[in-house]
Parts: C-alpha cells; sequence; structure tokens
C-alpha cells in the first residue's frame, strides 16, 4: 500500500511541476555551480539572446547590410587604430617613485591589465582603476596613486 501511495504522490509531482527547464551543457552547470557558491545570494542572471549568423549565399559576397555598418560621421577612415578601446571609462591615474627607499622585502605585486601593456592594477586598491606604470622596470617600487601605499611593478 505505501508503494502505490509513492508512485501515486511521484506521478502527481511530475504532472505539476513546470516543464520550463533546458538541458545545458555540463560546462554550464558546473559555472552556474561555482557562481553559486563563490556569490551566494544573487539571482539568476538574464541570458542573453543568441546571435543569429547570417547564412552566405553560394552567388558570391552578399552586400552590407545598413544595420551592420552605420554610416561614420567621417567619410575617410583614419589610418591608426586608437590605442585604447572608448569602451567602459575606467580612471587612470599614473604611478610615481616613492619618496624613500623600503628595506621591506614583502611587498606585493601589481597585476597587471590583459592587451594593455603599462597598465597594473593596484594590489591595494584592485576597484579603484588603472594605474599606468609605463616607464618604469620590472620589480620596480612605485608609489600607489589611489592610497599611496608602495607595491612593486610585475
Amino acid at each position: 500500500m505505501a508503494n502505490k501511495i509513492l508512485i501515486l504522490f511521484l506521478a502527481a509531482a511530475v504532472l505539476i511541476t513546470p516543464h520550463d527547464a533546458s538541458a545545458g551543457s555540463m560546462g554550464d552547470f558546473f559555472k552556474a555551480l561555482g557562481n553559486s557558491l563563490a556569490h551566494p545570494g544573487q539571482g539568476k542572471k538574464k541570458q542573453q539572446a543568441p546571435v543569429k549568423k547570417s547564412s552566405k549565399s553560394k552567388g558570391g559576397t552578399t552586400a552590407p547590410q545598413p544595420a551592420d555598418f552605420p554610416p561614420s560621421p567621417t567619410a575617410a577612415p583614419s589610418a591608426l587604430p586608437s590605442p585604447t578601446p572608448t569602451l567602459p571609462q575606467i580612471p587612470v591615474k599614473v604611478a610615481s617613485a616613492p619618496s624613500a627607499k623600503n628595506s621591506r622585502r614583502d611587498l606585493p605585486y601589481a597585476i597587471p591589465i590583459p592587451n594593455k601593456p603599462g597598465f597594473v592594477t593596484s594590489p591595494f586598491a584592485p576597484k579603484a582603476g588603472y594605474v599606468d606604470v609605463r616607464g618604469f622596470p620590472s620589480g620596480t617600487e612605485v608609489t600607489d596613486p589611489y592610497t599611496g601605499k608602495i607595491f612593486l611593478t610585475p
């Protein structure tokens, strides 16, 4: 009798549950699991709509669509690309040499910014902005412009 009740209960649970679950890859599962452990209490992020790839026709090249390439305000393209991207503006301050030589040997190293040579993130204020250390050789002690503390260039 208990087995029949259990089977009836499981069948009812299967029929009542919402069917909006979608199967994903194992990597997505482990990424979601790791994010839930690392950042508890944060809600589920909205997924971006997948980018639709345009199919190429067999008859050669197709003309670019106006939505794909918005017209630029200048007619002539610039010969040199801009050295820094103009996406989000992150504050950048220039590091300076420390006023007094520090005798400590346990100074932290700055964190280099990928694809931005000469720019680092301070180990003392990682979210404050970038620090410009161009002109300082690797392993040089510099003063953090955000906190005033001394760190080493990578």
